[in-house]
């Protein structure tokens, strides 16, 4: 008996064990949408540049796991954010605290020993001005494929912004969807594909629950699988595809390039 629930605790902590190393692995994602007008066009490609050498700096202090910037397309100042900053942590709490308040100006005097506090001010100042955060979404990776792909300058992202209507569904991403994506990723027809589960905003309200992007290394491999069939489909796996779109509702789709990475 003894042995019994020696043996029932064991594979209890056991189970505890490996789900705090998963939590433990696990990648956060602050997305942040810029608003950026024609006019202010050059000074916030400016201003990106100079807060990418902060961003090393905060890699340098593990503050942060990497930064990128992203251009949305197609282009429009009436077609919302214009731009998306992603910013990877590797835990929960350096997510939502972002740059420590006593760190910053050390980031700041290590990334540019040499300006004047007077150009450090304009450029804070040109920072404010030059656009407007439209919104943030805090986010946790909980999924994606295997393989080497590379995310080089020029990288495409399509992601699909997905309101969960289903328990089931980040189920149905796992078992039925992401070997799907597997298969794509092995044959070349994209580069990666992963889930989002967002954290904040959230409520019935918050426009969606989850987020899934898939990365193509250029125009040519997108445009491939936009005009590509997906590949056949048995009868069985069709209809479990019909019944598992039931478990979420799409709520837009976004596209973007990688213009500016920092690791």
């Amino acid at each position: 008996m003894k042995k019994l629930v020696f043996l029932i605790v064991f594979m209890l902590l056991s189970t505890a064990i490996l789900f705090a190393q998963q939590e433990n692995d696990r990648l956060y994602i602050l997305m942040e949408f810029m608003s950026v007008s024609d006019e202010m066009e050059d000074d916030y490609q400016q201003v990106e540049e100079f807060w990418s050498k902060i961003h090393q700096q905060r890699i340098a202090d593990n503050n942060i796991i990497g930064w990128d910037l992203w251009a949305m397309m197609p282009r429009g100042t009436e077609q919302g954010s214009q731009y998306f900053t992603v910013t990877l942590y590797s835990t929960l709490a350096a997510m939502l605290e972002g740059i420590p308040g006593d760190k910053f100006q050390q980031y700041v005097q290590n990334a540019y020993p040499d300006m004047s506090q007077s150009d450090r001010d304009a450029m804070m100042e040109k920072t404010v001005k030059s656009r407007d955060i439209a919104h943030q979404v805090f986010t946790t990776e909980i999924n994606n494929t295997s393989g080497d792909f590379e995310m080089e300058i020029g990288t495409l992202i399509v992601f699909d912004i997905m309101k969960q209507e289903h328990d089931s569904y980040e189920k149905v991403e796992d078992e039925l969807f992401k070997p799907w994506h597997q298969q794509m990723v092995d044959n070349g027809q994209k580069g990666a594909w992963g889930l989002l589960r967002v954290i904040l905003p959230a409520g019935s309200q918050a426009v969606g629950s989850h987020i899934t992007y898939s990365m193509y290394k250029d125009f040519e491999q997108l445009a491939n699988h936009w005009e590509g069939d997906g590949g056949e489909m048995d009868v069985m796996t069709s209809l479990a595809v019909q019944k598992a779109l039931k478990t979420r509702d799409m709520r837009g789709v976004e596209m973007a390039r990688l213009v500016m990475k920092v690791r």
